[in-house]
């Protein structure tokens, strides 16, 4: 299984059950039916009732486009570059540059202690995800989900529907994972 493929099941299990469903929208074939089946059968033991919806992407227009659909608390995965290395035995290792948000969409009209409220809620759900990620480690490939050091910021994007909330970046670290 890729680790594209790997991380976009990973991620769904910190999000409802109806949230990952919901990003399914159009059936396109034999994989597709099969990818939502894994994603939404994913065991509820890490799932978050409170993140309503599930985004997993790089495309800014199709990522916009999915944000303004949404009402509640959302994860939104984000990834990048993909940096090899080969240590002096011949072992390749790949680390896999990855950002997850936890945000919701808010009115132009709140005020700053709503805001704040948001934000606590939004940092509260990430840090459960990072509490989760600390230690998992798949002995099937073998992949650290989280290689410390992360980072975490505050996330504000008035184009994304006016959206706050917290971003984690990390590496997923793995052996010969591509």
């Amino acid at each position: 299984m890729s680790i594209l493929k790997k991380l976009f099941l990973y991620s769904s299990q910190f999000v409802s059950k109806e949230g990952v469903q919901r990003l399914f929208v159009l059936n396109t074939g034999h994989d597709y039916t099969q990818l939502q089946t894994e994603a939404v059968d994913v065991p509820d033991t890490f799932r978050n009732p409170d993140i309503t919806d599930f985004i997993f992407g790089v495309d800014d227009r199709a990522v916009t486009q999915r944000i303004s659909q949404v009402k509640g608390l959302y994860l939104f995965v984000d990834y990048s570059a993909i940096t090899s290395s080969i240590s002096t035995v011949d072992v390749k290792t790949d680390s896999f540059h990855v950002a997850m948000t936890v945000a919701r969409p808010s009115p132009e009209d709140q005020d700053q202690a709503t805001e704040m409220i948001w934000q606590d809620r939004a940092l509260d759900a990430m840090t459960a995800i990072r509490r989760r990620m600390r230690d998992d480690f798949d002995d099937g490939n073998p992949v650290f989900w989280l290689k410390f050091p992360t980072t975490m910021q505050p996330f504000v994007a008035h184009a994304l529907a006016n959206s706050l909330g917290w971003t984690m970046e990390f590496d997923i670290q793995g052996i010969d994972m591509v």
